[in-house]
């Protein structure tokens, strides 16, 4: 059974789960009810969860409330592991007796140590704002520091206690090695976020294009939090200021401006087809800290669709895994300057997507990191 604390779809939960199909397993999913319409036959059953921030929090009333749902759902279901996505439901885990895995996607200590940047950023917008709307906003601003000091230390703990005592899966190298490190332990696995095989078996060899133009997709537009680690301001000021090319951007709508298209939500097909439209993929997060452990599945996402991929720098996995088939830049002018250059030698450009592409083929592939999962599994 996978347990999540998030609700479904979400492609990552399903490919472990398509993972352990696979060999004869019957697979269930237990998580909080989606906003989302789901119509996937992955698993047998689906059971809902209602998670609350206040059991997130570890508040005990709370967290007993969860506690009893999946009690309910144990008994009836009677799974023989239990894949724990994410730290709440693993924790949970720990009050049952039964054998479970640990999938860590975020790494939830550095994920607490952004919370409290998030906080002083706010607290540097509030001192240029009139006292009135700091009067006004002060107990809310109270309140998120204690919360936010609060699980920085409980996700840590959480953290430790975890890796140090059940396997644990995650999606890099860099992460792998710290938890090693935190739980004393050798039973770290690694599962990048890659695609499916058969989801890019079909794709046909990238076409070469007349003019440049990239692509960047995400959700950043549904998020009403804004990550640091995820800053993208000015990004559309330099394609509606600056020659270029055209930017797509997949996964939300927004305002129109010169040069600048949105998509919209793409189901994974649509979103492939759509991508294979244009020549560069960027993951143009603005330098942070967190880069070095995070690795954006979109980038392989790209690779796979026939676009040259370019990003930050600073994220690390990256570098690592794509190797020479990529292009860094420092900052956006950086940016700007290695996109103009492309915009003027597209034969280049054409011939490093087709490198790219094959490499994704041979090495960007889900299946090439699946027997961990498996392995994880019979390390309980």
């Amino acid at each position: 059974m996978h347990l999540s604390t998030e609700g479904l779809p979400d492609w990552r939960i399903e490919k472990s789960a398509i993972t352990s199909q696979s060999q004869g397993h019957d697979v269930l999913f237990a998580g909080s009810k989606s906003p989302f319409k789901y119509d996937r036959n992955t698993f047998s059953k689906v059971y809902e969860i209602n998670w609350t921030a206040k059991a997130r929090y570890g508040l005990p009333y709370y967290w007993s409330l969860v506690q009893k749902q999946l009690s309910k759902i144990i008994k009836e279901a009677r799974p023989e592991i239990v894949h724990a996505h994410n730290i709440f439901s693993a924790k949970m885990m720990l009050d049952f007796d039964l054998p479970f895995v640990y999938d860590d996607h975020e790494y939830w200590s550095k994920h607490s140590r952004l919370l409290l940047e998030m906080e002083k950023l706010n607290e540097i917008k509030t001192e240029k704002a009139n006292i009135s709307k700091i009067l006004i906003n002060m107990p809310k601003r109270i309140k998120r520091s204690l919360i936010n000091r609060h699980v920085n230390h409980l996700w840590t703990k959480w953290e430790e206690e975890l890796v140090s005592s059940i396997p644990t899966i995650t999606v890099s190298n860099e992460i792998a090695n710290d938890l090693r490190v935190i739980g004393n332990s050798d039973k770290i696995f690694v599962v990048p976020n890659f695609p499916m095989k058969f989801e890019t078996d079909g794709f046909k060899s990238p076409q070469p294009h007349k003019s440049l133009s990239s692509v960047y997709a995400g959700s950043d537009g549904h998020n009403k939090k804004k990550y640091p680690s995820r800053n993208i301001d000015g990004l559309l000021d330099i394609f509606t200021s600056q020659d270029i090319g055209e930017l797509t951007i997949v996964g939300w709508s927004g305002e129109l401006f010169k040069n600048v298209k949105y998509t919209g939500f793409l189901d994974r097909r649509d979103m492939y087809n759509e991508m294979a439209n244009h020549s560069i993929g960027l993951v143009p997060f603005k330098k942070h800290w967190s880069h070095g452990y995070i690795n954006p599945n979109k980038a392989y996402e790209y690779a796979h669709a026939g676009l040259y991929v370019m990003c930050t720098n600073s994220f690390a996995p990256l570098r690592v895994i794509l190797k020479e088939h990529c292009v860094t830049f420092e900052d956006y002018d950086d940016m700007v300057s290695k996109l103009s250059y492309f915009k003027h030698n597209l034969n280049e450009l054409y011939d490093k997507r087709l490198k790219l592409f094959d490499y994704a083929r041979s090495n960007l592939i889900w299946e090439q990191n699946a027997k961990k999962i498996l392995d994880a599994y019979r390390a309980c």
